[in-house]
């Protein structure tokens, strides 16, 4: 008799806010972008690119509530967590900012923009596809506890720290139902009392009181009901043909970020993995891959990823059907334009707090299942990262004021104490960074030298072409060439001293 999964759990409910949420601020956040800080059409971004983010991210988390159900059934258990999936938060402001943004300003072509986001977005689909193929070899090579360690720095800071700080952006609205989310979760003793998922109370306590003390306002919610309507999208396949000579200039912007891009997927599975829920590796990374694809020929432009965060669902009790309603909710808000309708009636703030429970226990997961000696390696994986998010905000900060980093003289950065090359430096390919430092890190704990020689190969590699340590990709670069020989130089030595060890040992 075949196994019937069970796939609504205590915490799905919970679940489903938070991937919602999370998934929607980004598309929030490129919709305003789009109009009102490029000027975008909003018939084009609400009438074609809004429906096709929503289709293609329903199409992605029906598929892994799929997968989470084949695996169910496969060891007869009910407690499977389906894979989290959306739009992923760098590619987004990176795809707005460095390529259809430049496009529209210099041109004032809206189409033209919007054309090259779709074939930059299908070609980053086509490398995730690739990335498939050779993810195995990855997982070899790079230790486990430096994969884990990215996993859960980029859970930290992308998942905790930039939910928290909005969080306390509102404190009267949020912080208390934040407090009282960690109590239900946390605390050792039953401290609240009820059937009813904690997440649920802490979510409704913030709305309420955000329309109790004026923050919500009835005039917006009535407004937003205008946007209600019947969109569908579009099929681009034509558009992306005439796109591809376009393209070209851009390659050194998508090829790094899609490569970080399905090494997040990677780390996904692993996290899964390790939380209990072994997927098939490779077939999942081709359809996270495939929707990225399917995605740009219905007119959207920014690819999609699994996101951190499948221990944090899991630990709050989480299946799969916080997949599966996530996915119906997405093309229900973005096909009827309710999506500014649900923005406008609970507070964004106030659902981040689920975020940041789900930030906190993937890194909490991480260091439990790691061995105390490998905490240098989690805490090396940290550094690039954090200063990743330090250069977003100086950046973020700077465009509001109509400028940014490349336009300003590095002696004003100096002039307040602020290194700015050195935070570029980190920056950019902070996760290709900070997975092979902390692999470097991991081979010289173990003593395996040989190894760890190799992973200072390999940045001395991606230093020299610019994949990492710099905004493009560009071959021998001051900055670049002047790191890879240092890698190079640490290469030597981490080799040499295996060398002599072991011609030591054999004595």
């Amino acid at each position: 008799m075949k196994y019937k999964y069970e796939w609504w759990g205590k915490g799905d409910f919970d679940a489903t806010l938070g991937l919602l949420f999370d998934g929607f601020s980004k598309v929030i956040s490129a919709i305003g972008i789009m109009i009102f800080s490029f000027g975008m059409p909003a018939d084009l971004v609400l009438g074609k690119i809004t429906p096709a983010i929503g289709i293609t991210v329903f199409l992605g988390n029906m598929w892994y509530f799929y997968e989470a159900k084949k695996l169910a059934e496969k060891e007869c258990r009910s407690d499977v967590t389906a894979q989290p999936f959306g739009l992923g938060a760098a590619t987004v402001s990176t795809w707005l900012f460095l390529i259809m943004g430049p496009i529209f300003w210099q041109s004032g072509d809206a189409m033209l923009a919007f054309r090259v986001g779709l074939i930059s977005c299908f070609v980053g689909g086509l490398i995730e596809i690739f990335g498939a193929f050779i993810a195995k070899y990855i997982v070899k090579w790079i230790p486990k506890s430096a994969l884990l360690g990215n996993l859960a720095a980029g859970a930290f800071i992308w998942i905790t720290i930039s939910s928290v700080i909005l969080v306390f952006d509102k404190p009267l609205i949020s912080v208390p139902a934040l407090l009282i989310m960690f109590m239900g979760y946390f605390s050792n003793r039953k401290i609240i009392s009820t059937k009813i998922p904690v997440g649920f109370i802490s979510v409704a306590l913030g709305t309420v009181t955000a329309w109790t003390l004026g923050y919500m306002s009835f005039d917006t919610l009535l407004e937003s009901t205008k946007q209600i309507g019947f969109y569908m999208p579009t099929v681009f396949i034509q558009d992306l043909f005439l796109s591809f000579d376009d393209v070209i200039p851009y390659l050194p912007v998508i090829l790094p970020l899609q490569v970080c891009n399905f090494l997040t997927t990677l780390q996904g599975l692993e996290s899964a993995k390790e939380a209990g829920d072994e997927y098939n590796q490779m077939e999942s990374m081709i359809m996270d891959g495939i929707f990225t694809v399917i995605g740009a020929t219905l007119g959207n432009p920014f690819p999609t990823t699994v996101y951190y965060g499948h221990p944090g669902y899991k630990q709050l009790g989480a299946r799969g059907g916080y997949s599966l309603i996530t996915g119906m909710l997405y093309i229900l808000l973005t096909i009827t334009g309710l999506t500014g309708m649900v923005m406008a009636l609970i507070p964004y703030e106030v659902v981040l707090i689920i975020l940041v429970f789900i930030g906190i226990s993937v890194s909490t997961t991480t260091y439990k299942d790691t061995d105390p000696k490998y905490f240098p390696v989690i805490i090396l994986s940290l550094i690039p990262l954090i200063i990743q998010y330090i250069q977003i905000t100086i950046n973020s900060v700077l465009q509001a004021v109509g400028t940014s980093i490349a336009e300003i003289d590095p002696t004003i950065f100096a002039s307040v104490n602020i290194p700015i090359n050195g935070i570029q430096i980190l920056a950019n390919g902070a996760i290709i960074t900070s997975l092979l430092l902390s692999g470097w890190l991991a081979y010289i704990i173990d003593g395996e030298n040989k190894r760890a020689s190799y992973m200072m190969i390999i940045l001395a590699l991606f230093s020299f072409i610019g994949l990492i340590h710099n905004d493009i990709i560009s071959l021998f670069t001051t900055q670049g060439t002047i790191l890879g020989i240092i890698y190079i130089f640490i290469g030597i030595i981490t080799w040499k001293e295996n060398f002599l060890r072991k011609n030591f040992e054999n004595k």
